[in-house]
């Protein structure tokens, strides 16, 4: 046998072979999988605009006493928010006074554990001018129900003090 026939015979044949196999691929089906876009926002929870500290001082007070601030306490606090550089923290304390205040026009505590439904619906209505969707419904319900230290005190300052409660 001579060289030729040798690399012919254990040689060429392999390789063929592998060149062959390597160049043949099974093709793969690819699968594409698209999802539809679906708007989930609820009506009336979209707001871009932030308050200033004037219209947050004053829709707050309206909220919570029922009438217009007078121009001198909206200036006094209208200072405070100068002087003080935190605003969050200005906020804060400013809801807190409003709310420990002997005229704060808010439901008693009694109305509250009688009619969690209601009173929830009506503080979504004064506060954010919109009622509560099924799931703040029953969370606050669920929250009033369980929490017998829990006052409309309490549920006021949590709404009040919100990001959606900043910005109309």
């Amino acid at each position: 046998m001579n060289m030729w026939e040798f690399n012919k015979k254990y040689l060429l044949l392999p390789l063929i072979l592998l060149f062959v196999t390597i160049g043949c691929k099974r093709e793969e089906k690819q699968y594409v999988y698209s999802v539809n876009s679906v708007d989930v926002s609820q009506a009336g929870t979209e707001k871009p605009y932030v308050k200033t500290s004037s219209e947050y001082i004053s829709i707050a007070y309206t909220d919570i006493f029922g009438e217009n601030i007078p121009n001198k306490k909206l200036e006094e606090l209208k200072m405070v928010y100068k002087s003080f550089g935190d605003v969050g923290v200005t906020e804060d304390l400013i809801i807190r006074n409003f709310l420990n205040d002997e005229a704060a026009d808010l439901p008693d505590e009694t109305f509250m554990q009688e009619n969690p439904d209601e009173f929830v619906i009506e503080a979504y209505k004064k506060v954010f001018n919109r009622v509560p969707n099924e799931l703040e419904l029953w969370y606050l319900k669920d929250c009033i129900e369980n929490d017998s230290a829990l006052t409309p005190h309490v549920i006021y300052y949590a709404l009040m003090t919100s990001n959606e409660y900043r910005q109309f």
